[in-house]
């Protein structure tokens, strides 16, 4: 049918069609790699294939695109672009099957990380905000801006797909504001910011008598003070251990474990920690806070201190208040211990192998005792990693294995039929 007033044109060849942006296509294309847009108000994705979660349910029915079209919304979920620094989130990603282009709103991505986004002909950079550290780096040479892969090895995928429980039990049992706090700085991912349910080994493994008041000793660096205590315990562990003495550090709240056979062996022990301490560190010990125990006050502790000038401070015959920071530490340690053997189902006599854990975990966690900071952090100036970790648990075999064809069970203890294995479940 032939319209007045339009002039007939017939169609342009081919090779003269302009290459017309566009907005959007009714056909899903599958495409796993994101575009930066300034233009967008949300995160859009054409599948749920490339996020780590996703709800059947979205707040917004339908989204508008640039030809002033609407187009329905399926799911919203949520996925990390991976930095070798830190993963960089995508929170509340629309799914929509009819986007051509999986688009990241840059308003969105700069406030949900803190990060800069700066954009050259050559590609654009993502920056922290508060640093100006670059993050990440994507090169492109088309008219978009594609977040380019990074290399496998510097992908923390150890970081995606583990909820808040599985991270409370990797590191020790701890509270949900340590959670939280980790995953503020970005330094390890939960599907759900808050446990889903009560755990029974914190409720075996954490009971506690009345506390100690706080400490109001001050201190401007490290090894000034070094806390001290021994526990006795009272079941010898599998290897005939009955007690283990503590080190701990006043200003960086950072914590050694020395089992013992005897009491009679703190000396030695501690004369290799004092060693350990002058050649990692550079420093020497300036005063020992302790009880008044027979094993520190005796001749041997006291010449090397006087030898050495070093200062000793007992507290007051059965006043352990006043040895308050070891107790504290002491008592910490003992409910890590107990919540952890009660979770892998172990016997009390494995303590000492809980008790390396437990220390480890302390050491890398945040500490209310130093303002939630972290006493790995105090005494090192670094950041703590957590991909290593492991949920502490037990291997048992009713068979005799040769341990050389399992290389990858780095930390274990064998009896007739079981293996404790540090770090070989989820």
């Amino acid at each position: 049918m032939h319209y007045y007033g339009a002039p007939a044109m017939s169609p342009a060849p081919a090779s003269y069609a302009p290459a017309l942006p566009h907005a959007f296509h009714t056909m899903t294309l599958q495409n796993p790699n994101w575009n930066m847009d300034t233009g967008a108000s949300s995160h859009l994705a054409d599948n749920t294939g490339i996020l780590t979660s996703f709800s059947n349910s979205s707040m917004y029915p339908s989204v508008f695109v640039g030809n002033g079209h609407s187009i329905p919304v399926t799911h919203t979920g949520h996925s990390f672009l991976h930095t070798s620094s830190k993963p960089l989130h995508l929170n509340h990603i629309l799914v929509t099957p009819h986007i051509i282009k999986n688009l990241i709103s840059v308003r969105q991505f700069t406030r949900d990380n803190d990060v800069s986004v700066e954009f050259d002909a050559y590609g654009f950079s993502v920056k922290d905000y508060q640093t100006g550290r670059l993050l990440l780096r994507c090169d492109s040479t088309g008219d978009l801006y594609p977040v380019t892969q990074q290399p496998s090895s510097q992908t923390p995928v150890v970081l995606l797909s583990f909820s808040s429980t599985t991270w409370h039990r990797r590191l020790g049992h701890p509270g949900d504001d340590v959670l939280r706090r980790l995953e503020s700085k970005n330094l390890i991912s939960c599907r759900k910011s808050k446990l889903s349910a009560l755990c029974h080994a914190c409720q075996l493994g954490k009971h506690a008598k009345l506390p100690f008041y706080n400490s109001e000793s001050s201190v401007d660096s490290v090894f000034e003070i070094i806390h001290s205590d021994i526990w006795t315990s009272p079941i010898p562990s599998e290897s005939g251990i009955k007690y283990y003495a503590i080190f701990l550090d006043h200003f960086s709240h950072f914590v050694w474990v020395y089992p013992l056979h005897k009491k009679s062996d703190l000396f030695d022990n501690f004369v290799a920690f004092r060693a350990y301490i002058n050649k990692q560190f550079n420093v020497d010990i300036k005063a020992l806070q302790c009880d008044h125990g027979g094993e520190y006050d005796n001749t041997r502790f006291h010449d090397l201190f006087r030898q050495n000038g070093i200062q000793f401070w007992f507290s007051c015959p059965r006043t352990s208040q006043q040895n308050g920071k070891s107790e504290r530490m002491l008592r910490t340690i003992n409910n890590l211990i107990r919540t952890l053997l009660f979770q892998a189902h172990l016997p009390p006599s494995y303590w000492v192998e809980a008790l390396n854990m437990a220390a480890h975990l302390l050491n890398i966690l945040p500490s209310t005792a130093i303002n939630n900071e972290i006493p790995f952090t105090k005494l090192y100036n670094q950041t703590p990693t957590y991909e290593h970790l492991r949920v502490f648990a037990i291997l048992t075999l009713m068979f005799h294995i040769n341990l050389n064809h399992v290389p990858h069970l780095a930390s274990f203890l064998v009896t007739p039929s079981i293996i404790v294995v540090i770090g070989v479940s989820t």
